[in-house]
Protein backbone atom coordinates (compact mmCIF):
# COMPACT_ATOMS: atom_id res chain seq x y z
CA UNK A 1 0.00 0.00 0.00
CA UNK A 2 1.53 3.80 -0.64
CA UNK A 3 0.89 5.97 2.69
CA UNK A 4 0.90 9.67 2.74
CA UNK A 5 1.64 11.48 5.97
CA UNK A 6 0.63 14.42 7.60
CA UNK A 7 -2.52 16.09 4.79
CA UNK A 8 -3.67 18.75 6.50
CA UNK A 9 -7.51 18.81 6.19
CA UNK A 10 -7.96 21.92 8.68
CA UNK A 11 -5.67 24.29 9.82
CA UNK A 12 -3.33 22.85 12.10
CA UNK A 13 -4.82 19.34 11.85
CA UNK A 14 -3.56 16.61 9.71
CA UNK A 15 -3.99 12.65 8.58
CA UNK A 16 -2.39 10.23 6.73
CA UNK A 17 -3.77 8.64 3.50
CA UNK A 18 -3.53 4.88 2.86
CA UNK A 19 -4.29 3.71 -0.82
CA UNK A 20 -4.27 0.31 -1.51
CA UNK A 21 -1.85 -1.19 -4.25
CA UNK A 22 -2.64 -1.07 -7.78
CA UNK A 23 -4.64 1.24 -9.80
CA UNK A 24 -7.97 2.83 -9.21
CA UNK A 25 -11.01 1.55 -9.82
CA UNK A 26 -12.42 4.14 -12.79
CA UNK A 27 -14.83 5.98 -10.31
CA UNK A 28 -11.67 5.67 -7.60
CA UNK A 29 -11.35 3.52 -4.38
CA UNK A 30 -13.89 3.11 -1.89
CA UNK A 31 -13.23 5.02 1.14
CA UNK A 32 -13.30 5.29 4.87
CA UNK A 33 -12.51 7.99 7.78
CA UNK A 34 -10.90 6.49 10.62
CA UNK A 35 -11.38 8.07 13.89
CA UNK A 36 -9.10 6.83 16.59
CA UNK A 37 -10.72 6.60 20.40
CA UNK A 38 -9.07 8.03 23.70
CA UNK A 39 -12.34 9.23 25.94
CA UNK A 40 -11.99 12.10 23.98
CA UNK A 41 -9.04 13.30 25.44
CA UNK A 42 -6.16 11.06 24.54
CA UNK A 43 -4.54 9.01 21.94
CA UNK A 44 -3.85 9.88 18.31
CA UNK A 45 -4.09 8.22 14.90
CA UNK A 46 -1.22 6.10 15.42
CA UNK A 47 -3.05 4.14 17.55
CA UNK A 48 -5.46 2.97 15.06
CA UNK A 49 -2.94 2.28 12.07
CA UNK A 50 -3.48 -1.30 12.00
CA UNK A 51 -7.02 -0.69 11.55
CA UNK A 52 -6.21 2.10 8.86
CA UNK A 53 -3.57 -0.60 6.99
CA UNK A 54 -6.66 -3.57 7.09
CA UNK A 55 -9.29 -1.93 5.32
CA UNK A 56 -6.18 -0.51 2.69
CA UNK A 57 -5.58 -4.27 2.52
CA UNK A 58 -9.53 -4.78 1.64
CA UNK A 59 -9.44 -2.35 -1.07
CA UNK A 60 -10.06 1.13 1.04
CA UNK A 61 -8.91 4.27 0.62
CA UNK A 62 -8.22 5.01 4.19
CA UNK A 63 -8.11 8.83 5.97
CA UNK A 64 -6.88 8.11 9.78
CA UNK A 65 -7.19 11.24 11.06
CA UNK A 66 -6.21 13.52 14.40
CA UNK A 67 -8.42 15.76 15.87
CA UNK A 68 -8.71 18.32 18.95
CA UNK A 69 -9.09 16.89 22.10
CA UNK A 70 -10.66 17.32 25.16
CA UNK A 71 -10.41 19.06 28.03
CA UNK A 72 -8.70 22.25 26.10
CA UNK A 73 -10.94 21.89 23.09
CA UNK A 74 -14.65 21.32 24.19
CA UNK A 75 -17.33 19.51 22.10
CA UNK A 76 -17.63 20.12 19.71
CA UNK A 77 -14.34 20.72 18.34
CA UNK A 78 -13.11 17.35 18.18
CA UNK A 79 -16.67 15.98 16.12
CA UNK A 80 -16.32 19.22 13.92
CA UNK A 81 -13.02 18.27 13.00
CA UNK A 82 -14.36 14.92 11.79
CA UNK A 83 -16.84 16.18 9.31
CA UNK A 84 -14.13 19.05 8.00
CA UNK A 85 -11.97 15.94 7.75
CA UNK A 86 -14.78 13.63 5.65
CA UNK A 87 -15.47 17.10 3.40
CA UNK A 88 -12.32 17.64 2.83
CA UNK A 89 -11.41 13.87 1.48
CA UNK A 90 -14.33 14.16 -0.64
CA UNK A 91 -12.60 17.55 -2.38
CA UNK A 92 -9.23 16.02 -2.43
CA UNK A 93 -7.50 15.12 -5.99
CA UNK A 94 -6.80 11.46 -4.07
CA UNK A 95 -9.07 8.38 -6.45
CA UNK A 96 -11.64 8.18 -4.27
CA UNK A 97 -15.04 7.50 -4.80
CA UNK A 98 -17.36 9.54 -2.82
CA UNK A 99 -20.60 7.14 -3.59
CA UNK A 100 -18.57 4.61 -1.19
CA UNK A 101 -17.60 6.56 1.68
CA UNK A 102 -17.64 4.93 5.30
CA UNK A 103 -17.09 6.52 8.56
CA UNK A 104 -14.96 3.60 10.78
CA UNK A 105 -14.14 4.61 14.63
CA UNK A 106 -13.38 2.47 18.01
CA UNK A 107 -14.39 3.50 21.80
CA UNK A 108 -14.97 7.62 21.31
CA UNK A 109 -14.27 7.04 18.16
CA UNK A 110 -17.11 5.49 17.58
CA UNK A 111 -19.10 7.96 19.15
CA UNK A 112 -17.37 10.40 16.58
CA UNK A 113 -17.78 7.70 14.18
CA UNK A 114 -21.86 7.71 14.57
CA UNK A 115 -22.13 11.30 15.10
CA UNK A 116 -20.39 11.96 12.03
CA UNK A 117 -21.71 9.92 10.07
CA UNK A 118 -25.24 10.50 10.65
CA UNK A 119 -24.97 14.42 10.98
CA UNK A 120 -23.34 14.65 7.47
CA UNK A 121 -26.00 15.13 4.91
CA UNK A 122 -27.89 12.44 3.49
CA UNK A 123 -26.00 10.26 1.02
CA UNK A 124 -23.05 11.84 1.86
CA UNK A 125 -21.63 8.54 3.81
CA UNK A 126 -23.05 4.84 2.76
CA UNK A 127 -22.40 3.45 5.71
CA UNK A 128 -20.95 3.78 9.92
CA UNK A 129 -18.90 1.42 11.98
CA UNK A 130 -18.57 1.71 15.25
CA UNK A 131 -16.02 -0.49 17.34
CA UNK A 132 -16.96 -1.18 20.87
CA UNK A 133 -18.34 2.27 20.43
CA UNK A 134 -20.22 4.92 23.28
CA UNK A 135 -23.42 4.12 21.19
CA UNK A 136 -25.50 5.90 23.72
CA UNK A 137 -24.23 9.18 25.92
CA UNK A 138 -27.40 8.69 28.28
CA UNK A 139 -26.20 4.82 29.26
CA UNK A 140 -22.56 5.59 29.29
CA UNK A 141 -22.41 8.91 31.38
CA UNK A 142 -24.11 6.77 34.27
CA UNK A 143 -20.88 4.51 33.91
CA UNK A 144 -18.27 7.30 33.36
CA UNK A 145 -19.49 10.43 34.66
CA UNK A 146 -15.79 11.45 34.46
CA UNK A 147 -15.43 11.79 30.85
CA UNK A 148 -18.43 14.01 30.45
CA UNK A 149 -17.10 16.26 32.98
CA UNK A 150 -13.71 16.87 30.49
CA UNK A 151 -15.31 16.50 27.13
CA UNK A 152 -17.97 19.01 28.15
CA UNK A 153 -16.55 21.53 30.95
CA UNK A 154 -19.41 20.55 33.11
CA UNK A 155 -21.72 17.68 34.16
CA UNK A 156 -24.33 17.39 31.39
CA UNK A 157 -27.84 18.29 31.48
CA UNK A 158 -30.65 16.19 29.68
CA UNK A 159 -30.41 18.75 26.82
CA UNK A 160 -26.49 18.22 26.81
CA UNK A 161 -26.67 14.42 26.67
CA UNK A 162 -29.41 14.85 23.82
CA UNK A 163 -27.10 17.04 21.70
CA UNK A 164 -24.12 14.40 22.22
CA UNK A 165 -26.51 11.08 21.68
CA UNK A 166 -25.97 9.50 18.39
CA UNK A 167 -29.68 8.58 18.32
CA UNK A 168 -30.67 12.00 18.49
CA UNK A 169 -30.15 11.90 14.83
CA UNK A 170 -31.61 8.82 13.65
CA UNK A 171 -33.96 9.02 10.76
CA UNK A 172 -35.35 6.41 8.45
CA UNK A 173 -33.07 7.46 5.33
CA UNK A 174 -29.73 7.16 8.04
CA UNK A 175 -27.09 4.57 6.29
CA UNK A 176 -26.67 1.39 7.25
CA UNK A 177 -24.84 1.30 10.68
CA UNK A 178 -22.53 -1.85 12.16
CA UNK A 179 -22.01 -2.29 15.95
CA UNK A 180 -19.35 -4.67 17.24
CA UNK A 181 -19.15 -4.63 21.19
CA UNK A 182 -17.88 -6.89 23.44
CA UNK A 183 -20.27 -8.68 25.76
CA UNK A 184 -17.91 -7.91 29.06
CA UNK A 185 -16.02 -4.79 27.44
CA UNK A 186 -14.57 -3.08 30.47
CA UNK A 187 -14.41 0.16 29.30
CA UNK A 188 -17.99 1.27 27.53
CA UNK A 189 -20.62 -1.07 28.60
CA UNK A 190 -22.60 -3.48 26.19
CA UNK A 191 -25.77 -1.73 27.22
CA UNK A 192 -24.62 1.45 25.76
CA UNK A 193 -24.76 -0.62 21.83
CA UNK A 194 -27.90 -2.20 22.66
CA UNK A 195 -29.81 0.85 23.51
CA UNK A 196 -28.84 2.50 20.22
CA UNK A 197 -29.53 -0.62 18.58
CA UNK A 198 -32.75 -0.66 20.09
CA UNK A 199 -33.21 3.19 19.05
CA UNK A 200 -32.32 2.12 15.29
CA UNK A 201 -34.57 -0.28 15.11
CA UNK A 202 -37.19 2.05 16.16
CA UNK A 203 -36.53 4.26 13.46
CA UNK A 204 -36.29 1.56 10.80
CA UNK A 205 -32.55 1.83 10.53
CA UNK A 206 -30.62 -0.56 8.96
CA UNK A 207 -28.22 -1.72 11.50
CA UNK A 208 -26.19 -4.79 12.44
CA UNK A 209 -24.79 -5.30 15.94
CA UNK A 210 -22.14 -8.17 16.60
CA UNK A 211 -21.25 -9.09 19.90
CA UNK A 212 -19.38 -11.98 21.68
CA UNK A 213 -17.65 -13.19 24.77
CA UNK A 214 -14.34 -15.22 24.76
CA UNK A 215 -12.71 -16.10 27.81
CA UNK A 216 -10.69 -13.06 29.27
CA UNK A 217 -10.77 -11.09 32.30
CA UNK A 218 -10.08 -7.46 32.34
CA UNK A 219 -8.71 -6.82 28.67
CA UNK A 220 -10.20 -3.23 28.16
CA UNK A 221 -12.33 -3.18 24.63
CA UNK A 222 -11.79 -6.65 23.72
CA UNK A 223 -11.07 -6.27 20.70
CA UNK A 224 -6.94 -5.81 20.06
CA UNK A 225 -4.80 -9.18 19.87
CA UNK A 226 -2.70 -8.73 22.69
CA UNK A 227 1.30 -7.62 21.35
CA UNK A 228 0.71 -6.64 17.70
CA UNK A 229 2.38 -3.49 16.55
CA UNK A 230 0.91 -1.58 15.00
CA UNK A 231 -2.41 -3.17 17.19
CA UNK A 232 -4.63 -4.87 15.09
CA UNK A 233 -7.89 -6.21 15.56
CA UNK A 234 -9.01 -9.59 16.25
CA UNK A 235 -9.52 -11.47 12.87
CA UNK A 236 -13.47 -12.20 13.42
CA UNK A 237 -13.82 -8.55 14.33
CA UNK A 238 -11.92 -7.88 10.99
CA UNK A 239 -13.95 -10.33 8.94
CA UNK A 240 -17.39 -9.12 10.07
CA UNK A 241 -16.34 -5.09 9.42
CA UNK A 242 -14.95 -5.74 6.07
CA UNK A 243 -17.80 -7.67 5.15
CA UNK A 244 -20.39 -5.21 6.39
CA UNK A 245 -18.18 -2.68 4.00
CA UNK A 246 -18.49 -4.76 1.25
CA UNK A 247 -21.64 -5.72 1.18
CA UNK A 248 -23.11 -2.23 1.67
CA UNK A 249 -21.16 -1.35 -1.46
CA UNK A 250 -22.43 -4.06 -3.40
CA UNK A 251 -26.07 -3.42 -2.60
Amino acid sequence: MKIISDLEYAPGMAGDLFLPDGPAPAGGFPAALVIHGGGWTGMDRHAVRGLAEFLAENGFAVFNIDYRLAPQHRWPAGCDDCKAAAQWLFRSEYPVDAQKFFIVGGSSGGHYALMTGLMLPRGTVCGIVSISGIDDVFVDSRFSPGRYQYLLGKTPDEKDLLELNPATYLTPDAPPILCTHWRRDQVVRFAACTAFEQAAADKGVKISVYSYDFDRQFDGHGIWIPGTSPRRLYPYLEAVISTFMKEVISE
